[in-house]
């Protein structure tokens, strides 16, 4: 079965795990959104409003309750082998993607010492607080991550990394070094861009960075750094679309869970100057505990300007969430969006790909109300 894995590194990977293995230990968990959305309203008749960039989830003006975009099950194991070795991995089906399953995580660890352990395999990039549980609803406080905060193109890579977990004082530390890269066939997020059904294709190189996370009591504080090579073209005219360039992500992160209140904050900075973009992304979220309610109020803004500072693309998000936890593994969550597009110029062309060339249409505003069932099992 190996040998029809799309990685052939990962199906190396494996089999070299698993050829030591006498008998191991096996723990499996789930994960399952069932969600539904409605744009009630819309600025523009072809108005549409992102769920998720990276899976190009779209909520379309006039198409009544859809269940796709934001609903998704997923799978996940860890095979013990001895005190020093594991293997991990995860597969996910969304709804946005037609149920297709894709491959998430597939990496062993290696305990090296009591506080550094080596990893290699596919595993989920850290640009952001909640770039490793983004899938996992019942992890997050909102039906789902703020679109204008983490809208982002690849959010998996190939590779190894390096942690380290230790005590710095009265504070927690865990650090990540990573390296590796990552191509995407026909990645949907460029379809929002370039046209639906447009099947770009998108690769990034040398990939490495670094994430550190310190905590204490009721605060937690994250930063974390990645640059790469960037290239994208259409498969069906590579000489004519080529695009190449590098580029750099700086995320903080800052998360306050004290007494019922529960805070939410994280700004990122992302650069690609071979496309003079110079990007500007930001969240604020409060919440606060009432028994097994929780209300919540979020702000989400995304400001794109090139090197000259002339504006490109521009949107505010405003969430207003309530969760209701039913058990300790399963929740309801009620959500309305409100969504400005103060965009200069149109950037967008998911409707229409001549629209785009011409580079004539906006989001447009627009109002999304969801509703969602979380579980994990």
């Amino acid at each position: 079965m190996l040998h029809h894995l799309k990685h052939p590194l990962l199906a190396t990977l494996l089999a070299l795990t698993f050829s030591g293995a006498q008998a191991f230990d096996f723990n499996g968990s789930g994960f399952l959104t069932l969600a539904a959305g409605k744009m009630i309203r819309g600025e523009t008749r072809d108005a549409f409003f992102v769920s998720d960039y990276g899976q190009g989830a779209i909520y379309d003006r006039g198409h009544g309750w859809s269940f796709g975009p934001d609903s998704k099950l997923g799978l996940q194991g860890v095979a013990v082998f001895d005190h020093d070795w594991s293997m991990t991995g995860q597969i996910v089906a969304r709804g946005a993607d037609n149920g297709q399953v894709d491959l998430e995580w597939l990496y062993a660890s290696y305990r090296a010492s009591e506080n550094i352990t080596l990893q290699a395999g596919r595993k989920r990039l850290p640009l952001f607080y909640y770039s490793e549980s983004q899938d996992v609803g019942l992890t997050l406080p909102w039906l789902r991550l703020p679109p204008a905060a983490y809208g982002w193109d690849v959010v998996n890579f190939n590779g190894a990394s390096v942690l380290w977990r230790t005590p710095l004082g009265k504070w927690n530390s865990a650090a990540e070094v990573f390296y590796g890269a990552e191509t995407r066939r026909g990645n949907p997020y460029l379809d929002i861009y370039n046209g639906r059904g447009a099947d770009w294709d998108e690769k990034w190189n040398n990939i490495r960075g670094l994430s550190w996370t310190v905590s204490r009591d009721w605060l937690e504080l994250r930063v974390s750094y990645v640059a790469s090579g960037l290239k994208y073209w259409n498969p069906r005219d590579v000489a004519a679309t080529f695009s190449k360039t590098r580029q750099s992500v700086l995320s903080l992160a800052a998360a306050i869970d004290l007494d019922h209140w529960l805070i939410r904050a994280e700004v990122s900075k992302i650069d690609r100057p071979g496309f003079a973009e110079h990007d500007r992304a930001a969240l604020l979220g409060a919440g606060y505990r009432l028994g097994k309610w929780l209300p919540m109020i979020t702000f989400a803004r995304f400001h794109g300007r090139y090197l000259d500072g002339t504006p490109n693309e521009r949107f505010d998000n405003l969430s207003l969430s309530l969760r209701y936890d039913l058990t300790p593994s399963s929740a309801l969550k009620l959500q309305f969006d409100s969504f400005k597009d103060r965009s200069d110029v149109g950037i967008t062309c998911y409707q229409d790909p001549v629209t785009c060339l011409s580079g004539s249409q906006r989001y447009g505003d627009s109002r999304l109300l969801g509703v969602s069932y979380d579980l994990v099992f």
